[in-house]
């Protein structure tokens, strides 16, 4: 990234400084993450786009593997990005209707992009920070996936002001409301536990993957969870 070592950097304090500027001169998902962030919009998560085809296999195949491929089901993808998301999931239920909802508006921009060449008319991006417009126990599953986090806590012993523990219950307690009975939740590199949440108490865990250790854990008083594993992925509404 510089020509001065990156321990050099932290030693000094400069390293999160230094790398920021960098990325902010030469990525403009990132520029328009910075733009967003400094808005202060609402329910804002995780800024910066962090995403690629196909990253969860083992989720998406026990999702498939567990709903199979109606015609009538309905799959949320929350925090889509720029669309990878939504196009992999197409190909493990090339029949159902497969939505996006993303905070940035460049994300959903370039999502409206791949879907108009697509020509896919179950494919339906939307702009937002929640899942409050959407009308009750209408999705067969909703995937968040490396979401409801920031990467400037990494380092950080409270979460608070990037993110609360409030905002993460709220979030996921409305993804409950527009979960069918039966269907499923996937949550993965999330920077609070669905257990700690007071919805959690209307799921079962049904999937469990090793622990991510890059991705800190927060409480409920949006302190640093320290020695803590947490493995919990998937889950169904009862």
């Amino acid at each position: 990234m510089l020509a001065v070592p990156k321990a050099a950097l932290r030693a000094l304090g400069l390293y999160r400084p230094a790398r920021a500027i960098y990325r902010f001169a030469v990525d403009p998902r990132y520029r328009a993450g910075v733009r967003l962030q400094r808005q202060h919009p609402k329910n804002l998560f995780q800024p910066f786009p962090n995403t690629g085809a196909d990253r969860y296999p083992a989720i998406f195949r026990f999702a498939r593997e567990t709903l199979g491929d109606g015609a009538a089901l309905r799959l949320l993808s929350f925090g889509c990005s720029t669309g990878e998301e939504v196009f992999s999931l197409r190909r493990y239920f090339p029949r159902g209707f497969v939505k996006g909802i993303d905070i940035n508006p460049r994300n959903i921009a370039l999502c409206e992009q791949r879907r108009a060449a697509s020509g896919d008319p179950n494919i339906v991006f939307a702009q937002g920070d929640s899942t409050a417009d959407e009308p009750a126990a209408t999705y067969d599953a909703i995937f968040c996936m490396a979401v409801l986090r920031h990467e400037f806590v990494a380092e950080e012993e409270s979460c608070d002001p990037y993110l609360t523990f409030a905002d993460f219950e709220r979030t996921v307690g409305d993804f409950g409301r527009c979960l069918k009975p039966g269907g499923l939740l996937a949550l993965r590199h999330c920077n609070f536990r669905f257990a700690d949440a007071a919805v959690s108490a209307a799921f079962e865990c049904v999937m469990r993957l090793p622990f991510d250790p890059p991705t800190p854990l927060f409480g409920r008083d949006n302190r640093r969870l320290r020695g803590v594993s947490y493995n919990e992925a998937m889950f169904r509404k009862r």
